[in-house]
This record gives structure tokens, sequence and C-alpha cells, in this order.
């Protein structure tokens, strides 16, 4: 699957030149839902706003998992800037939640990795800044 770096503020029409395809698509309320699956990984995104819908945020699922942060950051093209290292299997909480600095703007979104059975198994990013900071 291509990279998901820059995916936030971009419309739908990006997304299918990107990626291809969505294998669903729905709409609920505000939000439109667009999932777009690859062999070991899944990526559900939301787009939202009005005239024309964009990314606001999108989450990629791994099938077997990452021990490392970077492993899982790197597969979706967010590392070094998902930093510092992680190693999941001494992660006791569910949640990693990180700033996640964007790339040639002074926009800072929010990175939520998920873990589960000591492996990051997923990874959010919201275009908001972390209300946690």
């Amino acid at each position: 699957m291509a990279s998901c770096d820059g995916l936030v503020g971009l419309a739908e029409g990006d997304l299918t030149r990107r990626f291809g395809e969505p294998t669903s698509r729905r709409t609920l309320g505000p939000d439109t839902w667009v999932v777009f699956a690859s062999r070991n990984m899944s990526l559900r995104i939301r787009l939202t706003g009005d005239p024309v819908p964009k990314v606001a945020s999108w989450t990629a699922s791994f099938e077997t998992g990452f021990r490392q942060l970077s492993d899982a950051a790197r597969t979706v093209g967010l590392w070094p800037a998902a930093g510092p290292e992680e190693d999941a299997s001494g992660i006791t909480l569910p949640l990693v939640r990180r700033a996640l600095p964007c790339p040639g703007s002074d926009r800072v979104y929010s990175l939520t990795a998920t873990v589960r059975q000591g492996r990051f198994k997923a990874l959010s990013v919201f275009d908001e800044y972390p209300d946690w900071l």
C-alpha cells in the first residue's frame, strides 16, 4: 500500500488515485468512511466537510502487528516523525499517544498507536492538535 503520510486534508479523488478503488464506502451523517485493503493491512479513512469532504482522520490496522513502533510507522510512511521508538512488549496500556509533526508545515496532528498482545496493531492519525499535551 502507498504511504499514508500527508493524507489529512486530501479529497476522496486524491485517495482513489493513490490507493485505487476503496473496498467499501459509506456515508453516516456529515462523515464519509472509505476503506482500502492490502494483503496485511486495512486503511479506514474518515472524510468530512462541505462542499468537498476532506480527510480528517485515518486508521491503519495491521493483521499481525509489529513489536516496534518504528516498524509499524515505517509501513505507513510516518517514521521517523512518529518517534521516539517504543517496544510494544513492554507497554501495559492499550494506547500510545503522540504529537505527530506535519513535515513542511507548522501543523501538529494526533497519533494513537493501539497495542494488543504485545504488538502494535493499529495506528490512527487525527487532524487535531493533541489535547493531552
